[in-house]
């Protein structure tokens, strides 16, 4: 008896510790396994060649880890509406990957993850943090300011901390010539103080079809730093205008072209411009913003824009900024255009901004050149710029100042040579050497006269020199 108590007690141990074993191990998933999406992978190169069932990812998983993490790849970015259904053109990171169901495929239904979203829609690129626990959690963070647009190529980095639940996510812009321009602040920031996720497995995510994922990175613990080298030289914000997007340049244009929302945009020859034609109802497109022109809206107050149109319409501006991200349709300013037959400045006072947002840094501007979408109208932009409110300030007391030195000097020279109505009554009414109770006489008026002229003559040489000493100095 005493024997088959022992038996059962080891079976009950071996049991244990299977059971043991298998808790440990929750949660891991295979390391460089492909978990749907026919991955094809050539060194630091990663390619999606299939689109597996919406909603959910192709995902091919890079390891475990619970120890602090940076990942980093350089990506295209898509648009929603080049896939089937207009449905994805998302790709990015997933972190704290559990495969709950143990299918081999990482589902949004039943799976749960961390994911961190690159993709672009109609107000642009995005970025993004969603939770996922068995289901589409909505996004946890986002930011829209980034700049970037479909067809550009940028590099993600993340830095994931599972301790902590802790991300910060960086971009870099990557031009045609291979330079690299990064923001060395995060661009998002969030941490999931509510019940985190305990997943260790990590990877790259993607729906987008023949999606391609180049200079693939992972760092660990100690090595899992931040981007620190920016690449470029921000604007020199002592000037006080700023070109943000010059037209006149058909480089410029070219990289435009395709990206317009109901219109055209095109290099015009023989204005020597952008041209822009309205297609639909709902015209609009994004200045080609990259970090290198971001720009300070505390001091930047006034856009302007160098334009040419046949007709009156009513227009609007967007934008983004690092204090207000997310939302832009709170960000965002009317302005009216005249029709023009020679090339004109429009200047659009951004401070008049209803929702009062703009202030810090400006990351992106949309401009919408026809509110109502009038089809065939056709606009000429040469440039937009910015410029200083104290630019303008400038300007208003100088004509102020000049306009008012002259009112004065005629005016006295009114005074002084002109008598009014009620002073010539009195001199016609007082004969020579007669003096009228309550009057002055000849001898006081000609001598108030005298005086009234010799001061004249001196505020008058007071303005002529400084008239003079202004002309110097400019």
């Amino acid at each position: 008896m005493k024997i088959k108590v022992s038996l059962l007690t080891v079976v009950f141990m071996i049991a244990a510790a299977i059971t043991c074993a298998a808790s440990a191990s929750e949660g891991l998933i295979s390391e460089n396994t492909d978990y749907g999406g026919d991955w094809q992978v050539n060194g630091t190169t990663y390619v999606c060649k299939e689109r597996i069932k919406w909603p959910d990812f192709g995902f091919y998983s890079l390891g475990n880890t619970s120890e602090k993490l940076r990942l980093y790849m350089e990506l295209t970015v898509s648009d929603k509406k080049s896939e089937p259904d207009e449905l994805g053109g998302d790709s990015g990171f997933l972190v704290g990957v559990t495969d709950v169901n143990g299918n081999g495929v990482i589902e949004e239904g039943s799976d749960e993850y961390y994911l961190i979203d690159v993709a672009s829609s109609t107000d642009g690129g995005f970025i993004g943090i969603e939770k996922n626990v068995g289901k589409w959690g909505d996004w946890a963070a986002i930011d829209r300011s980034t700049g970037f647009r479909a067809g550009d190529k940028v590099g993600l980095w993340l830095i994931y901390d599972p301790e902590n639940a802790h991300f910060e996510i960086y971009i870099s812009d990557i031009a045609e010539d291979g330079s690299v321009m990064t923001e060395i602040e995060p661009f998002l920031e969030w941490t999931d103080k509510s019940d985190p996720l305990t997943g260790a497995g990590y990877g790259i995510c993607s729906k987008i079809t023949n999606s391609t994922f180049t200079n693939v990175t992972v760092a660990h613990a100690e090595n899992a730093t931040p981007p620190t080298e920016r690449g470029y030289t921000p604007l020199d914000e002592t000037a006080s205008s700023l070109i943000i997007a010059d037209f006149t340049d058909p480089a410029v244009v070219a990289k435009m072209m395709g990206t317009g929302n109901d219109c055209t945009l095109e290099y015009d020859e023989v204005e020597g411009c952008m041209k822009i034609t309205v297609t639909g109802g709902d015209p609009f497109f994004y200045l080609p913003m990259n970090m290198s022109k971001y720009f300070n809206a505390d001091r930047y107050t006034t856009v302007v824009i160098s334009y040419k149109t046949e007709e009156d319409c009513e227009g609007e501006i967007f934008y983004t900024s690092t204090e207000s991200r997310t939302d832009i349709q709170k960000n965002h300013i009317f302005y009216y255009m005249d029709a023009t037959e020679d090339y004109a400045e429009l200047e659009v006072n951004m401070l008049e901004d209803e929702y009062g947002n703009w202030y810090d840094q400006v990351r992106s501007i949309r401009i919408d050149p026809d509110r109502y979408g009038s089809e065939d109208t056709v606009f000429y932009f040469r440039s937009v710029s910015v410029k200083t409110e104290a630019e303008e300030t400038a300007e208003e007391t100088e004509t102020e100042t000049e306009t008012v030195t002259e009112t004065d000097v005629t005016e006295t020279k009114t005074e002084a040579g002109q008598p009014t109505g009620e002073e010539q009554t009195d001199a016609e009414q007082t004969t020579a050497g007669e003096d009228e109770p309550g009057k002055k006489s000849s001898n006081t008026v000609l001598a108030v006269v005298m005086c009234s002229v010799a001061t004249v003559l001196v505020i008058a040489a007071v303005v002529v020199a400084i008239i003079l000493k202004k002309k110097k100095n400019s």
